[in-house]
């Protein structure tokens, strides 16, 4: 029984399980940090996979801007050119990151499916990394930050349109760019996130 107790604990505290005092123990709904810990957890066993969270991101997001531009609102697009706003104002390139950030977020959230938001917000801490290892190489491969607003611009500008199929392809290109920055990016060791 003790022993019982101690996995429920555990469990509960891992947050996939609720306890009340009183009432039955439920198993609680999977959310993103579940998801974080699991590849926070596989990132730790098998060393970072940069490489593959690139690819998955790929396929994540595309999918997410071909699906806000048919699930758009006029306030998501505000919304969204507020994003963009912001990361094309960031004069602190500590910001940059969590800017861009945002706005990818952003995309995921108007594409109303609870299961891309799950992930992209579970990889969160990890995309920031990969975001800053991209960035080193972009600027390594002598790009600058007005290419990558730019192409943020022809996403938002394809999601404004309802044009699914624009948005998903500009969205590709751009994460071209975040390929070609881990491409140049320095050989660095992997490292845990």
């Amino acid at each position: 029984r003790t022993v019982v107790r101690e996995a429920i604990a555990e469990l509960a505290g891992q947050g996939l399980l609720i306890r009340r005092q009183g009432k039955d123990t439920e198993i609680s709904f999977p959310d993103s940090d579940q998801f974080e810990r699991m590849v926070r957890l596989r990132f730790a066993l098998t060393g970072a996979q940069f490489g593959q969270l690139q690819e998955f991101r790929v396929t994540v997001e595309i999918g997410a801007a071909r699906l806000a531009a048919q699930r758009a609102t006029i306030e998501d697009d505000i919304s969204l050119k507020n994003r963009l706003d912001a990361l094309a104002a960031v004069t602190d390139m500590s910001l940059l990151h969590e800017a861009d950030q945002a706005f990818h977020s952003e995309v995921a959230r108007i594409s109303r499916n609870d299961f891309i938001m799950m992930s992209l917000e579970g990889i969160s801490p990890l995309l920031i990394e990969l975001r800053k290892r991209a960035w080193t190489g972009w600027v390594e491969a002598g790009r600058n930050l007005q290419e990558l607003i730019d192409a943020h611009k022809e996403v938002l500008d394809a999601i404004v349109a309802r044009e699914p199929e624009r948005a998903a392809e500009a969205m590709g290109r751009h994460l071209d760019q975040a390929q070609l920055g881990l491409e140049s990016a320095p050989q660095v060791a992997s490292q845990t996130a």
